[in-house]
């Protein structure tokens, strides 16, 4: 009884561990333009090529500053090999970060700072989701 106990356990311990070093690799995303919403309901727009979320385009709402709108076509942002990618869009004022879960579908979050240009604007961070268009 003992043997086969520690059989089992050993071999689902074999398998947690394959389990666990194939997902290490990450996912590749699809590439071409992508298309999402963000909890507040807003749009979200970026491609993806090469390694890269470039060309976004995104609005949200911050409760002192209100809705800003932005398109930033000389934006990238490089995916690593666990397809997550982060980073500042605009120095100091917003950044962007997500995670590819599947091929074609994304999960993020934008962060817009303090110092967004205006007075008493407040740190704001808004969740997304997006798939390919």
């Amino acid at each position: 009884m003992d043997r086969r106990f520690a059989g089992l356990t050993l071999a689902l311990c074999a398998l947690v561990l394959m389990v666990g070093m194939g997902s290490a690799a990450g996912i590749a995303p699809e590439e071409g333009g992508w298309k999402g919403k963000t909890k507040q309901g807003f749009y979200v727009y970026f491609g993806v090529g090469e390694g890269t979320v470039k060309n976004v385009r995104l609005t949200f709402r911050e409760v002192v500053c209100g809705k800003q709108s932005l398109h930033l076509p000389e934006s990238r942002l490089t995916i690593d090999e666990a397809g997550h990618f982060a980073g500042a869009l605009v120095p100091n004022r917003l950044e962007l970060e997500g995670t590819f879960v599947a091929p074609d579908r994304v999960s993020g979050k934008i962060v817009s700072l303090e110092t967004t240009g205006l007075p008493g604007c407040t740190r704001k961070v808004v969740g997304f989701n997006a798939r390919p268009r």
